[in-house]
Formats: structure tokens, C-alpha cells, sequence
């Protein structure tokens, strides 16, 4: 009988998020770091309602406070994320540009950012489901160290996020977060974060023999609670822990309830498909 509802069970879960139910976790180093994570994850509204969402999708507007004289300051995207594929439609206003994943090619239209298309398709995604993306298999999460943000009095959690392969599009096994949990709360209040995939690094000029764009650090500002589940919708970048502010991000219009349109993540007449590779390690 226990076996019979194993099975039952590891069919549920496979049929639900895509995989078995065995695989369907992170790697913790300590009891500790799965309490303190765990309770993250809780924080934020838990994993089973987020995981219930049928698609995530938001705005993203960030100012790039790098930007040259002749560049437009501001990244401005409606972006769409399947929750069980992991397929993306994203429209780009400022630009009259989009991007998309059909779950085998990225395609863009009038991409001309410096950024490879792969490397935007789930790079916001990570930001704005932080919490609930440390649940997902091939996550390794450390033991739990203390970190006091400058300015702060909170010692908070510091966790670090690695990765067994590449975790998504555009990124890389090299890539890792940096998780600062708030001890009382057990909010994501800041993080760090570094880029491995390849062909991002080579439009970034990176050294030869340099695995990782960053890290960069951000800090979380502002939340807004949407179907229960709570999302960082203000957060600021810096090279440093409270160091001058290199990007500024909103994230407004939070849905979750909508089902995927699969039909706009289909590659459109006369779209470009990227001929590098998706993932690196």
C-alpha cells in the first residue's frame, strides 16, 4: 500500500511541476539551512501556492544608471513565464522589440540591446520569485552564515545559492545568488548574484579564464502581496553592500492567475533565432 502511494504521489507531482517528486527539491547542507530557508519560502506565501500559479508575469522597468549619452536610460518589459515549462513571451515597448522561448529556440524581434536575448528571458524571472526558485532540483543551498548590511543593525541569514547545472535560459552552473534573510521576518531582504553564461560574458569583455559577470548586490525595498504570495516589487543594485546605486527596478502589474498564452511564445514570421548556445557550464 505505501508503495502503491509513493508512485501515485511521484505521478502527481511529475504531471503537476514536470518532475518526479524525488527531484523536486533542493540539496541542504545542515537541518539548519532547510529551516531557515524553508521558512523563506513560507515568508513569501509558500511554495505549494506559488507553484499552483498556471503562468507569472509582470512589468519590469529598471534605469540604467550606467547608460551612455546617446543610450535610452530605461528597461522597460511586460514579461510572461509558464510556470510549468519555463516558456517566456516578453514585449518590450520602448524598443518595439520582444523576446520568447518555445521551449526549444529563443526568437527576438528588433532586439538591438547589447545583451544576448537568452541571457533576458529568465534573468527577471529569478529576480522577482527569488524564494520560491531556491526550491527547484539541482539547487545546492550552503550552511547559513551571519552578515550585518551596512547601515543595518539586523544580523541577518546569509545563504549561498549554487547551482549542479545551468538552472534556466541564459544562465550558467557558474552562476550563483546569495541569499540575506531577515532573522525574525524570514524575508528575502537582499541578495547577491553573478552571471556565468558565456556568450554574456563575452559581449561584457570579461577576462579570458573569468567564470562569472559579478557579483552585484541588490537590495529589496519594497513588497506587494499578490494571490497570497509576497514579491519584491522595489529593489536597487549596487557593486557593493550599500555602495552607490548602479540600477534602479520597479516591478509593477504582478499577475498570477492568468493561464500561458503558448501561442505568443511561437516564433513570428521573421523573428531571429540566437545560433549560440542557450546554457553554458
Amino acid at each position: 500500500m505505501k508503495s502503491t502511494k509513493l508512485i501515485s504521489l511521484s505521478l502527481a507531482a511529475y504531471l503537476m511541476f514536470g518532475v518526479p517528486v524525488s527531484l523536486a527539491s533542493p540539496h541542504y547542507a545542515s537541518d539548519e539551512t532547510k529551516r531557515v530557508v524553508e521558512a523563506m519560502v513560507e515568508a513569501h506565501g509558500g511554495l505549494e501556492k506559488w507553484r499552483a500559479a498556471p503562468s507569472i508575469r509582470f512589468d519590469n522597468i529598471m534605469h540604467n544608471n550606467y547608460h551612455g549619452k546617446d543610450n535610452f536610460a530605461w528597461w522597460v518589459a511586460h514579461e510572461v513565464i509558464d510556470q510549468k515549462t519555463r516558456k517566456v513571451w516578453q514585449e518590450w515597448p520602448m524598443d518595439d522589440a520582444q523576446i520568447g522561448y518555445d521551449g526549444d529556440d529563443v526568437w527576438s524581434v528588433n532586439w538591438e540591446k547589447g545583451n544576448p536575448s537568452p541571457s533576458m528571458v529568465h534573468f527577471f524571472y529569478y529576480f522577482v520569485n527569488l524564494p520560491w526558485l531556491s526550491q527547484d532540483d539541482g539547487v545546492i543551498l550552503s550552511e547559513p552564515a551571519r552578515f550585518v548590511w551596512p547601515g543595518s543593525d539586523d544580523e541577518l541569514y546569509e545563504v549561498r545559492m549554487t547551482f549542479e547545472h545551468a538552472p534556466g535560459i541564459g544562465k550558467s552552473g557558474n552562476g550563483y545568488y546569495v541569499l540575506y534573510i531577515h532573522p525574525d521576518s524570514y524575508r528575502l531582504v537582499g541578495y547577491q548574484y553573478a552571471n556565468g553564461y558565456k556568450p554574456l560574458l563575452d559581449v561584457m569583455n570579461m577576462p579570458e579564464g573569468r567564470e562569472v559577470f559579478g557579483p552585484l548586490w541588490r537590495q529589496i525595498t519594497r513588497y506587494e502581496e499578490v494571490g497570497g504570495l509576497l514579491f519584491p516589487t522595489a529593489f536597487r543594485t549596487m557593486p557593493e553592500a550599500d555602495e552607490r546605486i548602479v540600477g534602479n527596478h520597479v516591478i509593477l502589474n504582478i499577475d498570477v492567475s492568468t493561464p500561458f498564452e503558448h501561442d505568443k511564445a511561437e516564433r513570428p514570421d521573421g523573428a531571429e533565432i540566437f545560433a549560440g548556445p542557450l546554457k553554458t557550464d
